[in-house]
């Protein structure tokens, strides 16, 4: 008898004991939390290969997705998250990873990809309000780098009040009023003004550039009259080609410059912006993907 209690303790006991493949999660999620991520991503795939039949297999596959994006490869987790908004019988998981591959494409740069996902995704996020503000918060990022105001502008006060994103949005939407007082230099003014050498790039407010222009410029005109009143023709015409080079190359200098007055103006903004609030989005309820990792809830 109690040879039989002994061994239905024992059974319990090895119940209760975590398999290898949970050890393996756990272990992943505690790397990922120390934001270790190639590490984590080796643990994640050990997981897979354990407990290829688990239901969990789809959200460790997610967690790959985020090590590589948080580790900096953006292309790498984009395939990762499109494969599982492809492939996944899970719907809510599916629609994490929808957003989560627009996140990977706006990290790599490539913005208007990054809208045309999220725009095949508005339905899929409508029935989950926090998903679907944090697409709206996303968009609204894209769009403010590609100098859209009036749609960022839009997307970020769709937010909902009680969205975790909510007080971000708040503050970038302050920070956007900034844009319609932006200075700028009028490119056509500066090439104009360009006529007289330097004239442009003082209005511009680049005083030493202008100072330059002006000097080289009237040093090379002076050079080529005086080759032709000495009767030196060929250098004079070396001269005046030269003199022709730098004068374009001034009235261009010019335009260009008061174009870039303008980017720098805007990107000045968009750092301060950045500043009061990241344009980025962080992944949506992270905690919740822990749980159900971890713990299997679902």
């Amino acid at each position: 008898m109690l040879l039989v209690l002994a061994a239905l303790g024992a059974a319990r006991a090895a119940s209760a004991q975590p398999s290898r493949a949970e050890e393996t999660l756990r272990f992943a999620e505690q790397l990922y939390s120390e934001r270790d991520f190639y590490r984590a991503i080796g643990e994640y795939k050990r997981f897979a290969f354990q407990s290829p039949g688990s239901p969990l297999l789809g959200w460790a596959r997610l967690r790959i997705g985020q090590s590589y994006l948080e580790g900096g490869r953006a292309e790498a987790a984009w395939t990762v998250f499109d494969a599982i908004a492809a492939d996944s019988a899970d719907a809510r998981l599916r629609s994490w990873a929808r957003l989560a591959s627009a996140r990977s494409l706006y990290r790599a740069g490539r913005l208007r990809q990054s809208l045309a996902a999220l725009a095949r995704s508005r339905s899929a996020l409508a029935s989950d309000a926090q998903l679907s503000g944090t697409a709206a918060y996303l968009q609204g990022c894209v769009h403010l780098r590609l100098d859209e105001i009036a749609a960022a502008r839009s997307r970020f006060a769709s937010i909902w009040a009680g969205h975790p994103l909510a007080g971000r949005a708040w503050r970038i939407l302050d920070g956007i009023e900034g844009f319609d007082d932006l200075p700028s230099k009028s490119p056509w003014l500066a090439g104009t003004l360009s006529i007289v050498p330097g004239l442009g790039h003082v209005y511009l407010e680049q005083y030493s550039i202008g100072l330059t222009a002006a000097a080289w410029n009237g040093l090379f005109a002076f050079a080529t009259y005086d080759a032709f009143r000495r009767g030196s023709r060929g250098v004079g015409i070396l001269l005046a080609a030269m003199e022709l080079l730098w004068y374009s190359g001034t009235i261009y200098g010019a335009v260009n410059g008061a174009e870039r007055y303008k980017r720098d103006a805007r990107q000045n903004l968009l750092d301060a912006i950045e500043q009061q609030a990241e344009l980025d989005v962080p992944f949506p309820d992270d905690g919740a993907v822990h749980l159900i990792l971890v713990q299997g809830l679902y």
